[in-house]
């Protein structure tokens, strides 16, 4: 199965119990290993060989526990503390938090004068990130950062 995670979640590890939700049914599964390459994973699981097996988790949502907190020295894998332009070069701010509400997930952004800019993380408006740099490049649409003043 090819899993694309929210922005800044946690991939499962081999071993994980984890649920896989249609509108009409709960299957309850075991990740046999995992491959993870920034949001997008491959996931094998306990007892899945054939495609006829794996065809009915076809639009499934997978849903798991966090793992637990990654301590200071092995940050989780996120953007908290990249900084933000839009593509004016103009900076945003640093994203100090990533909350998620149900489905939308936003980015929590803390700008030079204190204050606090909300940015939905979507493909439309969070355009590149450089983990290298630790920088987010977003197109926002008029007036979103004034929406926040």
């Amino acid at each position: 199965m090819v899993a694309v995670f929210s922005p800044g979640a946690a991939a499962p590890q081999a071993g994980s119990a984890v649920e896989l939700k249609s509108s009409k049914r709960v299957f309850p599964q075991t990740i046999e290993s995992i491959s993870v390459a920034g949001d997008d994973a491959i996931i094998a699981f306990s007892g899945v060989r054939t495609i006829g097996e794996a065809l009915r988790f076809v639009g499934c949502s997978l849903w798991a526990d966090s793992p637990a907190p990654h301590d200071a020295a092995d940050p989780a894998p996120g953007v908290l503390g990249f900084r933000v332009f839009d593509l004016q070069g103009e900076c945003w701010g640093t994203v100090k938090s990533q909350p998620q509400f149900s489905l939308n997930q936003i980015l929590e952004i803390e700008d030079a004068a204190g204050g606090t800019v909300y940015v939905p993380w979507h493909d439309s408006l969070v355009v590149k990130i450089d983990r290298r740099s630790r920088a987010l490049v977003i197109d926002p649409p008029a007036g979103l950062r004034d929406l926040n003043k």
